[in-house]
């Protein structure tokens, strides 16, 4: 696919129906845009000081390609989902505001029990009485306002009417300490981020979520505000770690967490279910790490209580495990034996080939000495690499072991295969599979490394795309608009808390534009057993195990909508477009380069190759042979 699945020239008058998936990244962001039978994407740098920035940039490069302005695409789009990691950046660089935390009066011993991770000081904590006693709330409140809090949380003890018991306090403050003299210091009672009893839970939950809550809802609004600027109509689309999407003031800040890695576990699933693929394992390679998420039957798995940064959380998110190993990640030799990572060069200064003063060797410098890039075209030209660079802190490193810098390059492609292929294969443990596997190789790093990962992991097939650079936007197109709700399983009036919640539901998606026939509903319980463990099943349980307990009853309302078409495949020939000498494990070869977006559907092509886009290259190693589906996918088998 390259930048684009089909040549042409667009004007404003012929796009209509668009839809634009946008996935911030640590280090890019990401664009998937159709219009029409069009599909382009777009990678630019992410502006951390401002990721809106990075947005509207993404936006204008999908728009440059499509040959319209920002405004012409905004006004043709009928979907608009976003992703983001700013949860993910606030919480890493501790930039949320200071949490003040109001405990029932006499419990607030407990917060010597919670994650010292939480970004939570303990000069911030008061106790406020339950009957909701205005003195002491008053006194409470001045204290934490005093000593700077800037966003409070009501978490009260556990038991009989807690939402009630926080709403009374909420309101007293909000009698006590009017809009005009609180000013923009948010109250978050804990029941309306988590109703689980579970005091340590709840209290993690509501105070992260909180810490996230002001920078999340300034960057969304004020990405919002730009796109009306612009003339785009309808709700943005804020996807959510479950793999649901909601409109922005319907959004959770602690839901989004994760929201990227899910929209790239959507597009493993939906693919394996357009390509009929019983078990795929989708691997997604990036500069520091790899994600790695296991589909069975066309359905994804989710946890409930994921840690996020060492703090335990009650969030539905899709399962996942992260692999420390990426483009970026560092080689050495520690006692006469390769390792690699953990630890990676980043974005600055990057690989020695980025030319950025890295002195470190990477697996990047390794696939770029054994001449898989072209260096003076990598990411269509807008990065040359110095090939000088690699060469030369790969050999300090091979002297290390008398080596040489092909072999040692060698040994470190093949050793990160084998690194993310031992990820796979506990992921398929712990998912219960014990058939082989169809692999998707996809992020910036997945083509290159493809072959050596399907050498050493149990796989059928290994499938790369042409979208799989901005795999995670493209997964954003998959996703339903979804609203959870939560009540308490033990409610003594639960059929009445449901049926409350069901008709908040329908409110919800009314303001999202969808009637009450449009929605469908389902609902699931959570049970914990004694040692902790929480599992998930469907409905209700009238008869839960012996030692177990049901937390909570989640409904779930979900209606479809808009989806981006999927790729296509080129429409050129298959004859390659230069030659590369490239250092393959059994030597070097003069290896046939192809134009990866042009190559027809059904093209077969023998190993070695090499095939580009501006923003990607799959290696295809000896003995391995590759055909090309109708999405444009590279399908390898040995």
């Amino acid at each position: 696919m390259g930048p684009e699945s089909r040549t042409g020239a667009t004007t404003p008058s012929d796009i209509s129906g668009c839809t634009i998936e946008i996935d911030t990244g640590g280090t890019f962001t990401d664009g998937y845009v159709t219009a029409g039978d069009r599909v382009v994407t777009a990678k630019v740098d992410t502006t951390p000081y401002d990721l809106s920035t990075g947005v509207l940039a993404c936006i204008d490069r999908a728009a440059e390609r499509l040959g319209v302005t920002r405004a012409d695409l905004l006004r043709a789009t009928d979907a608009f989902r976003l992703s983001t990691t700013v949860g993910t950046n606030t919480l890493i660089n501790r930039s949320g505001p200071a949490v003040g935390l109001l405990l029932s009066q006499g419990t607030e011993h407990v917060v010597d029990e919670l994650s010292p991770n939480l970004p939570l000081s303990r000069d911030l904590v008061a106790g406020v009485a339950d009957a909701a006693d205005r003195a002491t709330t008053q006194a409470a409140v001045r204290r934490l306002l005093e000593r700077g809090a800037r966003v409070l949380v009501i978490a009260l003890l556990g038991g009989p009417d807690l939402a009630g018991r926080e709403s009374a306090v909420r309101g007293l403050i909000a009698e006590s300490y009017p809009r005009h003299y609180l000013g923009a210091v948010p109250v978050l009672p804990s029941h309306q981020v988590t109703p689980v009893h579970d005091e340590r839970l709840r209290i993690q939950t509501a105070v992260l979520s909180a810490y996230l809550h002001p920078v999340m809802s300034t960057f969304l609004y004020r990405v919002e505000d730009a796109l009306r600027a612009d003339g785009y109509t309808r709700p943005l689309q804020v996807a959510d770690a479950s793999g649901g999407t909601s409109r922005v003031a319907k959004t959770s800040a602690l839901r989004t967490w994760g929201s990227g890695p899910a929209g790239g576990v959507a597009a493993s699933t939906a693919l394996a279910v357009e390509l009929d693929t019983p078990v795929a394992v989708g691997f997604d390679v990036g500069g520091t790490s790899t994600d790695v998420s296991v589909a069975v039957d066309g359905r994804w798995t989710y946890e409930v209580q994921p840690a996020i940064e060492g703090i335990d959380v009650a969030l539905p998110a899709l399962s996942l495990v992260s692999a420390p190993i990426g483009g970026g990640t560092v080689a050495r030799i520690v006692e006469g034996a390769l390792v690699l990572g953990p630890d990676s060069a980043g974005a600055q200064p990057g690989p020695a080939c980025f030319g950025l003063g890295g002195e470190d060797v990477t697996v990047t410098d390794a696939v770029c000495h054994l001449g898989l890039f072209d260096p003076d075209n990598f990411l269509g030209g807008r990065k040359k690499l110095d090939v000088e660079a690699s060469r030369r802190v790969l050999e300090r490193l091979a002297q290390e072991v008398g080596s040489d810098a092909e072999a040692l390059a060698t040994q470190i492609v093949e050793k990160a295969g084998q690194l993310i292929a031992s990820a796979i294969a506990v992921q398929l443990q712990d998912a219960g599979v014990d058939a082989d596997a169809t692999l998707f190789a996809t992020g910036g790093a997945g083509g290159m490394l493809a072959g050596f990962i399907h050498i050493a992991a149990p796989a059928t097939e290994t499938i790369a795309f042409p979208m799989s650079p901005v795999f995670s936007a493209f997964g954003l197109s998959r996703l339903d608009i979804r609203h959870a709700y939560e009540a308490p399983a033990d409610s003594p009036t639960l059929d009445a808390d449901l049926e409350a919640l069901r008709l908040r539901a329908h409110a919800d998606m009314r303001s999202e534009g969808f009637s009450p026939e449009q929605v469908q509903f389902s609902e699931e319980t959570e049970v914990v057993d004694a040692a902790g463990r929480v599992r998930v099943v469907s409905g209700r349980l009238d008869q839960p195990e012996p030692g177990e307990s049901p937390r909570l009853v989640r409904l779930t309302a979900s209606t479809s909508s808009r989806r981006a078409r999927f790729p296509q495949a080129g429409v050129g020939g298959d004859a390659p477009v230069s030659t590369r000498l490239v250092q393959w494990p059994g030597g070097p070869q003069k290896t046939p380069v192809y134009d990866w977006a042009g190559l027809p559907v059904g093209s077969s092509l023998p190993g070695p190759a090499v095939l580009e886009t501006d923003e990607t290259t799959v290696a295809v190693p000896p003995g391995f042979t590759v055909r090309i589906g109708s999405m444009g996918e590279a399908r390898l088998t040995a």
